[in-house]
């Protein structure tokens, strides 16, 4: 054991005692230090091009959720105009008119202009624009874009229009064919303002503090920058006119190569200005993706791009070349401090790095968070761990009430919600996602919603799961939309098959109480053979009114077309039904303002809808203590007539059924169920609409149940010949 020791020492002494052993020491210290300074130096550049690269895919998060609204605006025009398509069909051109209106409303803030009608003339001869007037434009509709190969609908070229409040617009339209005998109407075709649908989406991106989006075509002309007198130009030229000097090589290869080709990714590239704040070369960070849908024929495409100068990511990077800067002669001032300064600077850089990421981090968490979509992170045990600002305007629980909760609290109490949690989580783990899981769901308030559920697996790189996210779109408002166009065309079909019928069984009917009266003349009053004529007689009338009742809701009766005092005709129903109503113990209040304006209409036909309703109001309050209320009032043109009872209301189950013929929740022999179809038959057939709304004493016992009627019909407008003929009386 002494004898290595020894040698130590010896070597040791030998080592101190050379003359070379300074120059020795100093050669190694320069090298540690050089090693040590270099190392410090390429972890920085890895740590700068990763948070390049992080804060890009951050921007690409952006284009891409901008490419995906833009896909989601061209769809719900799209989808708009084939449910008008089939609306077409077997519909008025009122019925048609109106639903136009809705298509219209619902898509005119994404940039839908106008929708018209086109002849087999080819002939556009009626357009719907953003005036809310149905105006005829006769002219020659110029074909400019065809079906594609499959005869979907597509996009034609787009035109530039000057426009004196925005410098200029870009327009396109599309048309699809409309195969109905017997209609006038052979196409239907769209007109949208492309620069209004992609800067309502873009317009307010901010990628850091000053970044943007702009958007470009297939030929690399801008449908939306930031700069106005850009639009509607090549992107190619319009930037080298304004910066000469500059040759802007690299993001002229970036969008030939790579964007007008539909790719997506990130790149950088030298600039000449930014958003008016940086003037000369600056470079910049770019986020590209293609934004694609089915109304873009083959070959056409536009591109969703978010850009950022690199000098703001660089900010928090250069003090962390200053800081090793100051390290370095700190280090070389004394051997002494060289343990001390080595530790600290590696500190210091950790710090710095970690905030770095932490930054990013917050820059990523503000985007998720500000998500107009609910964006939702769940973990293996199905609890909530992330829910955004998006979720709490959609579900109104706060973040608070929902993270490692479950989805409970949301599913309507009608679904299992053990097996309806299951049935996804089993779909996500077999298919790695799902997408367009429409459901209904229910918010804080008690309101219930559809949504739209695409959830999709989240792993770690070595394949372990740990969790799911979920994006969720409330398209409540879309799927009523639908509902309405679809409840429409079915009380159109029924309408036409309804006056069919009741045509075919009117003339027997007829005939059969022609023969029963004739047959009854020949037997004296009080035989069985007069009595059992009268019960032939008794049950042929009965059909008839039902026949009757069928041709009202065909609107097939003609009525007494006239003018409608509202006050006069409710008054005079309250007449009849008082003494019915203060025996069944029902408490009327009447809220009817006076000089009310007149509606057209037949008074009889009127009372009639009114005396249905109220009799329903009767029924569903099962003749208890109970509260009828009859109000009407003005709004926008229309007269609105409520009839409002506290009864057990209409569960939601039913709610979509209640027009239909021969439906009824009475009693065999109770009733027809052909009050409530007559009743929207009549109003109908005066241009009015009939609605209601209802909470139910089955679907919602915590809560006041009755329902609502609303019969609303526009205000009578007298004709200019209609007043000259009354001067002319006079």
């Amino acid at each position: 054991m002494d004898i290595p020791v020894n040698r130590i020492k010896a070597f040791m002494n030998t080592l101190l005692g050379s003359r070379y052993f300074a120059v020795i020491a100093l050669v190694l210290f320069l090298l540690i230090i050089g090693t040590a300074l270099f190392l410090v130096y390429q972890n920085a550049n890895i740590m700068r091009n990763q948070i390049n690269d992080d804060f890009n895919q951050q921007q690409l998060i952006l284009a891409r959720q901008a490419a995906n609204q833009i896909q989601t605006s061209l769809n719900d025009i799209k989808t708009g105009i084939q449910s008008l398509k089939q609306l077409v069909q077997g519909s008025s051109e009122n019925a048609l008119k109106e639903a136009i209106k809705v298509v219209f409303k619902q898509n005119q803030n994404k940039g839908l202009i106008d929708i018209g009608f086109i002849d087999e003339r080819n002939d556009v001869f009626e357009v719907y624009s953003i005036n809310d007037t149905f105006a005829s434009r006769y002219g020659r509709f110029i074909k400019i874009l065809d079906m594609d190969d499959a005869g979907n609908m597509v996009l034609g070229p787009l035109q530039i229009v000057e426009s004196p409040e925005r410098n200029m617009i870009i327009t396109g339209m599309f048309y699809t064919d409309i195969n109905s005998p017997g209609s006038r109407i052979k196409k239907l075709f769209a007109r949208i303002d492309i620069t209004q649908l992609v800067s309502a989406v873009t317009s307010n991106i901010r990628s850091g503090r000053t970044g943007y989006a702009w958007v470009i075509d297939e030929t690399g002309m801008f449908l939306y920058h930031p700069e106005r007198e850009f639009i509607g130009k090549d992107a190619f030229s319009v930037r080298k006119e304004r910066k000469p000097y500059i040759t802007f090589a690299q993001i002229n290869r970036i969008m030939k190569e790579r964007m007008l080709n539909g790719e997506e990714g990130t790149g950088i590239y030298i600039s000449g200005w930014h958003r008016g704040v940086h003037e000369g070369e600056i470079t910049k960070l770019i986020a590209f993706t293609p934004a694609k849908d089915s109304l873009l024929s083959d070959g056409h495409m536009w591109s969703v791009a978010v850009v950022a100068p690199i000098m703001e990511v660089a900010e928090a990077v250069h003090s962390m070349y200053v800081r090793h800067f100051a390290a370095e002669v700190a280090l070389i001032a004394g051997m002494f401090l060289f343990g001390f300064i080595v530790i600290t600077y590696q500190q210091r850089i950790s710090s710095a790095l970690k905030e770095q990421v932490s930054e990013k981090e917050r820059y990523l968490s503000n985007i998720l968070q500000n998500s107009v979509d609910a964006i939702i992170f769940i973990d293996n045990d199905n609890k909530i761990q992330t829910w955004n600002k998006g979720a709490e305007l959609i579900f109104e629980y706060t973040a608070d009430e929902m993270i490692n909760q479950s989805f409970h609290k949301i599913i309507p109490p009608e679904l299992d919600t053990e097996t309806e949690i299951r049935d996804i989580e089993n779909k996500v783990l077999t298919k790695g996602y799902v997408k367009d899981y429409i459901a209904p769901r229910v918010t804080k308030s008690g309101r219930r919603i559809t949504v739209d559920i695409s959830r999709t697996l989240v792993q770690t790189k070595d394949g372990k799961i740990i969790g799911s996210t979920a994006i969720i779109k409330d398209v409540t408002d879309k799927m009523e939309l639908e509902h309405r166009i679809y409840n429409t065309e079915k009380l159109a079909s029924i309408g036409t098959l309804a006056a069919g019928v009741a045509h075919e069984i009117n003339n027997p009917l007829s005939i059969i109480l022609g023969f029963t009266d004739l047959l009854r003349e020949r037997f004296k009053e009080g035989t069985q053979e007069y009595a059992d004529l009268k019960i032939i007689e008794q049950h042929a009338s009965h059909a008839k009114k039902i026949v009757e009742n069928l041709l009202g809701f065909a609107r097939i009766t003609e009525g007494l077309e006239d003018t409608v005092d509202i006050n006069y005709c409710v008054n005079t129903v309250v007449t009849i039904v008082k003494n019915t109503l203060m025996t069944k113990k029902i408490n009327i209040i009447l809220k009817l303002p006076e000089n009310l304006p007149k509606v057209r209409g037949d008074s009889r036909e009127f009372q009639q809808v009114i005396f249905n309703l109220i009799n329903n109001s009767v029924a569903a309050m099962n003749g208890k203590d109970g509260t009828l209320t009859l109000s009407a009032y003005q709004e926008n043109g229309w007269i609105n007539v409520n009839v409002s009872d506290t009864g057990t209301g209409i569960s939601d189950k039913i709610k979509s059924r209640v027009f239909d013929p021969f439906f009824t929740t009475k009693k065999v022999g109770e009733g027809t169920g052909l009050g409530l179809s007559l009743c929207y038959g009549i109003v109908k057939k005066y241009g009015g609409r009939i609605s209601f709304s209802s909470i139910s004493r089955e679907d919602h016992p915590e809560q006041q149940s009755g329902t609502t009627f609303t019969v609303s019909l526009p205000v009578f407008q007298e004709s200019r010949s209609e007043n000259q003929i009354k001067e002319s009386k006079t």
